[in-house]
């Protein structure tokens, strides 16, 4: 007896993606979804703007979102929290995309589900042209109802020293524009993770010399104000001849988002 993988099953029905789950910010468009195993789907997508790393978190975040809520159905009322991201590109260079090119994601999920509901998972995916792969990306998520969120989003995080959390490391202000204070275009009560993600992307391109970065990491461990700046900090973390460094976004004292970035 045969066995029939994945790849070789026949496709599945393609789903449209409703407009409501686009996000303008993430400089891609949805399309449509399939299913190819129990948590392994296929997502559709157009690229119209932004550069490695992050536009593969971007997309498997993009991806994640449709399924979450079209595939496991996620109320749109929920709160998408998200906790960490990882993104690779394939080649370091620049994302040399036309706007308007089709890609693919492949999305695999570690869901955590009770009493049916999806209350977090884990994506991870793979970014794909018609020429080929542009990288991988994973994101991970809670998911919860209006009535936790507001407890959880209410209760303040342990107080911090008020000097800085990094000695040696070098450091700047971050203070987010209007215009990222949005999610799918309505405005939100945080700093996003993504907005974030990109601050410290830009101080580790800043204090290289515009080297590219090859794999970036990051974890979100407090919520955020939107009207607070944020102190952004890097320091040197290679070893064995990698050049990375790590990365921490601090707000009132508190650290929000920690990761590390290595670059070619």
């Amino acid at each position: 007896m045969s066995v029939t993988s994945d790849e070789q099953r026949p496709v599945t029905t393609v789903h449209a993606i409703p407009g409501d789950l686009a996000d303008p910010a993430s400089g891609l468009a949805p399309a449509g979804w399939r299913r190819r195993a129990e948590h392994r789907f296929e997502i559709g997508a157009r690229y119209d703007s932004g550069d490695q790393p992050l536009v593969l978190a971007h997309a498997v975040r993009l991806a994640a979102l449709a399924v979450a809520h079209e595939a496991y159905g996620v109320p749109r009322g929920h709160h998408c929290v998200f906790r960490s991201l990882s993104c690779a590109p394939a080649q370091p260079g620049p994302l040399a995309l036309p706007p308007g090119t089709p890609i693919t994601i492949g999305l695999d999920l570690d869901p955590d589900l009770r009493r049916g509901q999806l209350v977090g998972a884990g994506f991870k995916g793979e970014v794909r042209t018609e020429d080929g792969s542009l990288g991988t990306g994973q994101v991970d998520f809670a998911f919860l109802s209006p009535a936790v969120y507001r407890f959880v989003r209410g209760t303040p995080g342990e107080a911090a020293p008020d000097a800085p959390p990094w000695t040696g490391s070098s450091a700047r202000e971050f203070r987010p524009r209007p215009d990222q204070l949005t999610f799918r275009g309505a405005p939100v009560d945080h700093i996003p993770g993504m907005t974030l993600a990109e601050a410290l992307l830009e101080l580790v391109r800043d204090q290289t010399g515009g080297a590219r970065v090859t794999h970036f990491s990051s974890r979100f461990t407090g919520y955020t104000a939107p009207d607070t700046p944020c102190t952004l900090h890097l320091r040197p973390a290679g070893a064995n001849g990698t050049r990375s460094y790590e990365v921490l976004a601090v707000q009132s004292g508190r650290p929000v988002c920690d990761g590390t970035a290595v670059v070619a």
